[in-house]
């Protein structure tokens, strides 16, 4: 009997917790990321997937990060790869170089990245969750006050 009730207890302050971490919709479509914040311009072969977006950013349970996923032909990962090395004014970490898997990374996270563009990561690759299509991911954390 007292398994049953510590367990019953357990669950209603587990789900106490998750529900006041839980954001509406509305929150989640408030957080995709529009480039032109940042003076980008995004691939012009690719296409917001508003529902990847708002799927990346419901997983992230809860902060501030921005996010938007494009989707485009997947024989245009390379072009928009140069699309954005010329706006950035960096070449991309590429991965599993001529492979179906390669990976164009615009990573400026770190402490060296330029103030413009601190916070941001796109990454230019195969999609994870569409056929036969390439993916943009932006991510944008913005700077703490």
């Amino acid at each position: 009997m007292l398994r049953g009730v510590a367990y019953g207890v357990t669950a209603l302050v587990m789900s106490a917790g998750l529900a006041v971490a839980q954001e509406s919709p509305a929150q989640w479509v408030a957080r995709i990321f529009d480039p032109a914040t940042l003076g980008i311009a995004p691939f012009p072969g690719a296409t917001l997937n508003r529902k990847f977006s708002v799927d990346a950013i419901a997983l992230e349970h809860g902060g501030d990060k921005r996010i938007a996923i494009y989707l485009m032909a997947p024989d245009q990962l390379k072009p928009a790869a140069e699309h954005f090395a010329k706006q950035f004014g960096v070449q991309p970490q590429v991965t599993g170089v001529d492979s179906q898997f390669e990976t164009f990374t615009f990573d400026f996270t770190d402490a060296k990245a330029p103030p413009k563009f601190k916070g941001l990561r796109v990454m230019i690759s195969r999609a994870q969750f569409a056929d036969n299509k390439g993916q943009v991911t932006m991510e944008y954390q913005p700077p703490k006050s």
